[in-house]
């Protein structure tokens, strides 16, 4: 699967949130069963809001059945468990994810010599997205409350579910169309060959940040610093 193609330096990286900038289990192992026991109180809390109130219309719509308030809790409580990346629910979860790191509930993870190779590649004019199932908000606040709050600003954008799931090729198609780039100029970097997989049939390029001894597949390992432009690579 790897070509020469795809060892060239790419004109923009796309960065897989979970895995990249957080942990790879981020998602089932912090934040989802944090939505768990405070989606209650959250919703408590807010009942009143507007926006809440819109998506979990939105929730219930997704649903297809007519569900009380405690049916309609625990049914979006199952698709957490189920670990679904169901816009609505993910834009629910986003919620009180962002009330949980403003309030210091959640502690953000980054690594330094991330946060460093990041700066470095935003330096060099490297055009670096962040893609994963967290809601974009709550990327963009994980990224700000981190110990590299730096790093948030040297992202051209930030995509979710809302373009398309991780797994669909579709997804990078429409990824590399919104940063207006051709796919052959676009590199994926993500931890998981399924999703590899599926930015390598659209045509983009693909990296694992570090050899993974169980992999089945080709996608070469290109380590965040070896990214960099040959003329930026001393600097």
């Amino acid at each position: 699967m790897a070509t020469s193609a795809a060892h060239s330096a790419p004109q923009a990286i796309i960065l897989a949130f979970e895995g990249i900038l957080a942990p790879s289990g981020v998602l089932r192992e912090t934040l989802e069963p944090h939505a768990q026991e405070a989606l209650p109180g959250f919703l408590e809390r807010h009942a009143e809001s507007t926006a809440v109130q819109r998506t979990l219309a939105d929730i219930l719509a997704y649903s297809g059945r007519e569900l009380d308030a405690d049916g309609l809790l625990a049914q979006i409580r199952a698709w957490i468990r189920g670990g679904q990346d169901i816009t609505p629910v993910r834009q629910l979860q986003g919620m009180v994810w962002a009330d949980a790191l403003e309030a210091g509930a959640l502690q953000p993870q980054l690594d330094a010599a991330t946060a460093e190779a990041l700066v470095r590649l935003h330096a060099a004019g490297v055009a670096l997205y962040s893609f994963g199932a967290t809601p974009a908000p709550v990327q963009r606040d994980w990224l700000r409350h981190s110990p590299h709050p730096e790093v948030e600003e040297c992202l051209d954008g930030l995509f979710d579910t809302r373009i398309g799931g991780r797994r669909d090729a579709g997804s990078y198609r429409r990824l590399a169309e919104e940063i207006g780039r051709t796919p052959e100029t676009v590199l994926v970097l993500s931890a998981r060959g399924d999703e590899l997989d599926c930015a390598h049939q659209a045509w983009l390029m693909t990296a694992r940040p570090e050899a993974d001894p169980n992999a089945q597949d080709a996608h070469p390992v290109r380590s965040l610093t070896s990214l960099m432009p040959a003329g930026a690579q001393g600097s």
